[in-house]
């Protein structure tokens, strides 16, 4: 199936706005290609299929040459990051998330990580506390941003007081302009430059009590597992990346959509009991990354009537999947109540997101805090103006609110 590339630029200016349109009509053809590029699979039942089919690689090395992304024009591969278990495939896919899934515990068992929340509430209440303006503040710089990342640092073992340093760089890493390409290589560089540091500290210091995530996968290296010092460090890098910048954003995605239409705030002011389902709504109805993982077909696969060949890339719309009238009843509207939402804006199958459980504890704990404590808050600058950053994981440049005491 091709079509006219210039519709499907979900980084324009447009679709940064508003990139439904275009889901809409990818859905039309839910195997799209254009010349060059990789496959675009955009309908749900076709998604899952796909995330859980050995045939397709999550190994980018195994990408032709020929193929290039016409989606996007980002400044960096998602190369430029070290490769951690996100980007291999069985076997060594499951060696890394075997051990990482250690600290974090088992797939889909929040055993672990619901003993942190009574922790993650104590630094949303502080937060708040600290909020020097009662009247309007913007919601990113003074909220969104600064929680998961005390969240993180506590986590990897990682100074708060670098928190600066490292936002620029995680900031560039997914900058998706093209003058910046220089600017993204010498960011990730210096994050992984950091990360070398910290993991290297670690080792040295192997006779002190574990303290955090990173002491503890020292810890099982030392004692014969097989994460090596170069998996180590690709794993703190990717985890510190992912674990403040995506949470950062659907916070401040979650809060906007919301405070869009002022009635569903004040449902959940009524009654927060809904949170955790609204929780889950919201994450299918924001979207959470303008463009996904590419993949790749390890052998010639047919999906949908389309016969992808070996070597192709491939990409899964999961924003699009999200709102498939297919898979969901009225896909476009907000429902705070909506049941058996299997949405999946955390991925399925093998490459699950590893932190999706504290994802999840971290938007209910922020959401919870603030309906209880701004029951009046509302946008102070209409929703249409709200400027979107061009970067590959979607989040807002500001979210200035009116706290209304």
């Amino acid at each position: 199936m091709t079509g006219n590339v210039e519709a499907y630029n979900l980084v324009s200016p447009e679709a940064l706005a508003n990139p439904y349109p275009i889901y809409e009509e990818l859905r039309k053809t839910p195997v799209h290609h254009e010349a060059g590029g990789p496959y675009v699979i955009s309908t749900y039942h076709e998604i899952r299929s796909l995330l859980h089919d050995p045939r397709i690689s999550s190994d980018a090395r195994n990408l032709s040459s020929t193929t290039r992304d016409p989606l996007a024009e980002p400044a960096q591969e998602e190369s430029a990051l070290p490769p951690g278990f996100l980007r291999l495939d069985p076997p060594e896919h499951d060696r890394m998330r075997r051990m990482t899934n250690r600290p974090f515990g088992p797939p889909h068992s929040p055993h672990r990580v619901d003993g942190m929340r009574p922790e993650l509430h104590d630094i949303v209440s502080g937060l708040i506390d600290g909020i020097a303006d009662p009247s309007r503040i913007d919601l990113v710089e003074q909220f969104s941003y600064p929680f998961p990342v005390t969240v993180i640092c506590r986590l990897l073992g990682v100074p708060y007081e670098d928190r600066a340093q490292f936002r620029e760089w995680t900031e560039l890493g997914y900058s998706m302009k093209m003058a910046e390409k220089d600017l993204v290589e010498d960011a990730m560089t210096n994050l992984t430059g950091y990360i070398e540091d910290l993991v290297t500290k670690k080792l040295a210091n192997t006779d002190q009590p574990a303290e955090d995530l990173l002491d503890e996968l020292v810890r099982a290296r030392e004692e014969g597992d097989r994460l090596s010092q170069d998996e180590l460090i690709a794993f703190g890098v990717n985890l510190l990346v992912a674990g403040h910048e995506t949470s950062a954003n659907q916070i401040s995605s979650c809060v906007a959509t919301l405070l869009r239409r002022p009635e569903n705030w004040a449902r959940l002011v009524a009654d927060p009991e809904l949170v955790p389902s609204a929780i889950e709504e919201l994450l299918r109805f924001n979207r959470f990354s303008e463009v996904g993982q590419l993949r790749v077909a390890l052998e010639d696969v047919e999906l949908h009537g389309v016969r992808i060949k070996a070597g192709e890339g491939v990409m899964a719309a999961l924003n699009s999947a999200n709102r498939d009238p297919r898979a969901y009843d009225e896909p476009d509207e907000l429902r705070l109540d909506r049941q058996d939402n299997k949405h999946l804006s955390f991925g399925f199958g093998p490459h699950f997101c590893l932190g999706a459980q504290l994802a999840r504890i971290e938007l209910q704990e922020s959401l919870l805090a603030l309906v209880r404590r701004f029951p009046r808050m509302s946008l102070a600058k209409p929703a249409e103006d709200l400027e979107w950053r061009r970067v590959l994981v979607s989040g807002l440049a500001e979210l200035p609110v009116n706290l209304n005491l």
